[in-house]
């Protein structure tokens, strides 16, 4: 696991944009994120009390989380508070130099702190904003907390895996609702950066937690059907000593390829059993084939002598880590700016000629303030200071986690 080598290309197929990310915790960062591997500079505007996602970690890796990282690698950081007026007003100098604006704040927020659409487009009339919401900004549900577990329970997921799998219901072990959300949002700011292009004037689009998943959950079609439709396509067979294996398709489908290549399976289930008898006795007789294999590498290949698409059933810290990530370069190291490295999941864009890469670490919290200020709005040192001196520009130190 190495730095990525690409990291300093600048072909990027987004270089030239300059993007203000205004968002916090994972949806809106995530989009952020997408775009810096692409190319873009990104500019996370941070406030003072910082961005929470920083703290949603284990106690001994609070301040730079693994979370914060991986959403946050490649961008620069200025910390502005927005509360006050100097702080609004340089935010919004800011966003006058930045294609488009990622926001992720609760409906009245931004507005009510004068950094909304409104305010933007009246300072960057070709700027594009992206806005990811909970339940839609122009809905009953406008005012609601919105994190991904409720999101899951509120769009029907959590009930329909308890469903489809017999069991309680649980939540989901990752923030699926943030990062579909945060993948529709980067499509859309996309689509949004082309009418920019085209017209000259820029328009908000917005992403509501609950639309993306509802468009995305691929259950969603069956669940509208009665009685309720949808069938299980991806049984998890005991394998015994080789530990559980997963394969595509319906078990009547699996069971009918294995015994087609190999007959040797037999038939374990009386012709005049019942569906459920035949079902359970078959299924047995496919564990028991499985377990017999001399190794997993020689049971896949022979269920895919059958025709069917398996795989052995890893952890994640076994995927990410395995011979087949490590070909594919999945992992990346960052500075963790605490001395170390960390690895960074790299985004899954593979270009011919561009590059899709890490661009770095992810920042502290204020790092770029005399960078970026300076760049953009030419700012100086005494002017920085002074800003710094009323509050309005904040910074971590060097060594602060």
């Amino acid at each position: 696991m190495e730095e990525d080598p690409a990291a300093a290309s600048p072909t990027g197929p987004l270089a030239g944009l300059r993007i203000l990310d205004l968002s916090r915790v994972l949806a809106g960062p995530y989009v952020g994120r997408l775009f810096a591997d692409l190319g873009a500079d990104v500019i996370k505007l941070e406030p003072p009390r910082g961005d929470e996602i920083r703290e949603i970690a284990p106690k001994h890796d609070r301040g730079m989380s693994g979370f914060y990282t991986w959403l946050n690698a490649g961008k620069r950081n200025v910390c502005i508070d927005a509360s006050k007026p100097e702080g609004r007003d340089l935010v919004l100098d800011v966003a006058r130099h930045c294609d488009a604006v990622i926001e992720n704040f609760r409906a009245g927020v931004a507005e009510r702190l004068g950094i909304g659409w409104e305010a933007i487009h009246a300072a960057n009339p070709r700027a594009v904003m992206v806005s990811v919401t909970g339940f839609g900004s122009d809905s009953s549900w406008r005012d609601r907390r919105a994190f991904a577990p409720i999101v899951h329970a509120a769009t029907g997921v959590l009930e329909d895996q308890a469903h489809r799998y017999g069991e309680p219901v649980t939540q989901l072990a990752q923030a699926y609702a943030d990062s579909v959300a945060g993948l529709h949002a980067a499509v859309a700011l996309l689509a949004a950066l082309r009418v920019a292009e085209r017209t000259g004037v820029g328009e908000r689009v917005e992403v509501a937690m609950f639309d993306a998943v509802l468009a995305s959950y691929t259950e969603t079609h069956f669940a509208l059907l009665e009685p309720r439709g949808g069938d299980d396509t991806g049984p998890i067979y005991d394998a015994g000593p080789l530990g559980p294996m997963a394969v595509a398709g319906r078990e009547p489908h699996v069971w009918m390829r294995l015994r087609q290549r190999w007959p040797e399976l037999g038939d374990p289930a009386p012709a005049d059993a019942d569906v459920a008898t035949k079902a359970r006795r078959r299924r047995a007789a496919i564990e028991a084939w499985m377990a017999a294999a001399a190794s997993c590498e020689a049971l896949v290949e022979r269920i895919e002598a059958a025709g069917l698409a398996c795989a052995a059933v890893i952890s994640l810290r076994e995927a990410a880590t395995g011979p087949l990530a490590r070909e594919r370069g999945i992992l990346v190291e960052v500075d963790d700016r605490r001395g170390g490295v960390r690895p960074v999941v790299r985004s899954p864009y593979r270009f011919a000629d561009s590059t899709c890469a890490v661009r770095g670490p992810a920042p502290r919290r204020g790092e770029h303030n005399a960078e970026v200020l300076g760049e953009l709005l030419g700012l100086g040192a005494e002017q920085l200071r002074a800003l710094a001196a009323s509050g309005v520009l904040d910074a971590a130190p060097p060594d602060a986690r």
